[in-house]
């Protein structure tokens, strides 16, 4: 978008429209929510509600999401901004493509969530990006479900997908989709799963491009923009009522299921102002048992607990994140380094967000 796009997007975009767009973004959000839900086939989708959908803007940055599952929405843009930066770069992501990753090693959390994304275009631009993240029933792995509990490395539990476009154009990659179905326990419920992802980012796909139709393609783009920086002033503000200063606590998992050691989860806070320094470099090293947590998942935790303790109502999107830095050196339990086992990483997270 070019500085005299972008000024006659601002000069039209005033408050109203914008609210009007804030909620037309979560109720898009929320259809494509309805959408995997109505679709699907494995209980685990149906019966748990184990899955999310969120929209981001045309970079990657969560702008509104459904109201499901806080570590699936806060890592879905970690996911999709690390897959553009390290092996997709969003110049090769066309019309019709879906992309898809369960690799916790690429920005994911434990390979039976797989993340798909669709980009968004109208008017010769990509004006935003939508996902979906399901929990599907069973991805291989030497246990049925892809838990093994007494896994000691990654390639014990089951099929890793590298970013890669499941979708090519509006045409399925049907040599990939074999190869994944191969490789299940139940590959009926994998694929009906997954079709219910493609069905629910067709519906999102569809309400995106009629806003952008109706208000817009600069519109959608700038009111992305000014989303993201009211919730990053509202994060602010709120960060800037708490004293300054720096807070600490530690809390200690029992262990990993296959060592009796306990395990440290350490937090120390710093706050500076209106900014938040998370120091997670008093955890514990990475656990020999399936316990441990990708940065995605540990910044999912801290996310959460910042936006829990909140005391505004702050839209919640990646504008958020932004006055808060996160500090984990590669190897601890709390970002894990390959080849480490991550199936029960919500072990971590859960006390992680308690600390």
């Amino acid at each position: 978008m070019t500085d005299t796009q972008t000024q006659e997007a601002a000069s039209d975009l005033g408050p109203v429209t914008l609210e009007v767009l804030r909620n037309a973004f979560t109720a898009t959000a929320a259809e494509m929510d309805v959408t995997v839900w109505r679709t699907s086939r494995s209980t685990i989708v149906r019966e748990m509600l184990d899955y999310s959908t969120a929209v981001f803007d045309r970079d990657g940055y969560n702008i509104a999401q459904s109201a499901r599952i806080p570590a699936h929405l806060n890592s879905m843009s970690a996911c999709l901004l690390t897959v553009v930066r390290d092996f997709m770069p969003l110049d090769q992501w066309e019309e019709g493509d879906v992309v898809i990753t369960n690799d916790p090693y690429c920005g994911g959390q434990h390979i039976p969530d797989i993340l798909a994304y669709r980009p968004v275009y109208a008017e010769g631009q990509r004006v935003a990006i939508i996902g979906t993240l399901c929990h599907h029933l069973d991805m291989g792995g030497m246990a049925a479900g892809s838990y093994a509990a007494t896994a000691t490395e990654i390639f014990q539990e089951g099929l890793r997908i590298p970013p890669l476009k499941l979708v090519r154009r509006g045409t399925m990659n049907d040599d990939v989709l074999a190869m994944m179905l191969q490789n299940v326990r139940r590959p009926d419920m994998l694929l009906g799963d997954l079709q219910a992802q493609l069905a629910s980012l067709a519906v999102g796909h569809g309400t995106m491009q009629r806003l952008a139709s109706r208000f817009g393609a600069t519109t959608i783009i700038e009111a992305c923009r000014r989303l993201l920086e009211g919730s990053e002033r509202a994060m602010r503000a709120m960060i800037g009522r708490i004293p300054d200063g720096t807070y600490s606590f530690e809390d200690f998992l029992d262990g990993d299921g296959i060592l009796p050691d306990p395990i440290r989860i350490h937090a120390s806070i710093e706050v500076r102002g209106e900014e938040m320094i998370v120091d997670l470099s008093g955890s514990g090293k990475q656990a020999t048992g399936p316990i441990n947590a990708t940065l995605a998942s540990a910044g999912s935790a801290v996310y959460y607990a910042v936006m829990a303790v909140a005391d505004s109502d702050i839209p919640a999107n990646a504008g958020c994140y932004r006055p808060i830095s996160l500090i984990a050196p590669s190897g601890l339990v709390v970002n894990a380094a390959q080849p480490a086992p991550v199936a029960n990483r919500i072990a971590v997270g859960h006390r992680l967000a308690t600390t």
